[in-house]
């Protein structure tokens, strides 16, 4: 998959970017940053949020493509994508805080889109009810809510021209 912003570059992930998935991970824990731990105990908390989330992620998708998203040759983000069955799954799509709301995830939506549309199946995706951000992205985008388990919506893309998936 390539996004069709010519700046981004989607890369197979290696067991060198372990210390940015963390900093990734740590960005988007504002919920634990603000509760005013020290950083003897913050640190290890999001190493073991963060080992625990990508394992998690490791064992309910084994299959998936875990991916670094690069900018100018940068690590900027992170894409796990699931595809098997009868759809893709996008199963985890997060930035650094200073390439959000600059069109990047946008973009690599609109990348898994096409690639959907493509192959005639349904794009799916799991979103917190506390981000809202990437709520109103996603609807902008087309993507329809199907699901609500009181902590995440499920959402489903499909190609506008098919209706009978």
């Amino acid at each position: 998959m390539h996004p069709p912003d010519p700046q981004l570059y989607i890369r197979p992930e290696t067991a060198n970017d372990s210390d940015f998935l963390l900093r990734l991970h740590r960005s988007t824990r504002e919920d634990l940053l603000l509760t005013g731990l020290p950083d003897q105990m913050l640190e290890p908390l999001l190493a073991m949020q963060c080992h625990a989330q990508q394992s998690g992620y490791r064992q309910r998708f084994p299959d998936a493509a875990f991916s670094v998203i690069e900018k100018h040759g940068t690590a900027i983000g992170q894409l796990i994508v699931h595809r098997g069955g009868a759809g893709i799954r996008l199963v985890y799509l997060a930035l650094l805080p200073q390439h959000r709301r600059r069109g990047y995830g946008r973009s690599v939506l609109r990348a898994l889109q096409e690639e959907a549309a493509v192959k005639c199946i349904p794009a799916r995706l799991s979103v917190s009810l506390q981000n809202i951000a990437a709520q109103r992205l996603y609807a902008l985008l087309g993507w329809s809510v199907i699901g609500n388990d009181g902590a995440s919506l499920e959402m489903i893309w499909l190609k506008p021209d098919v209706t009978d998936w």
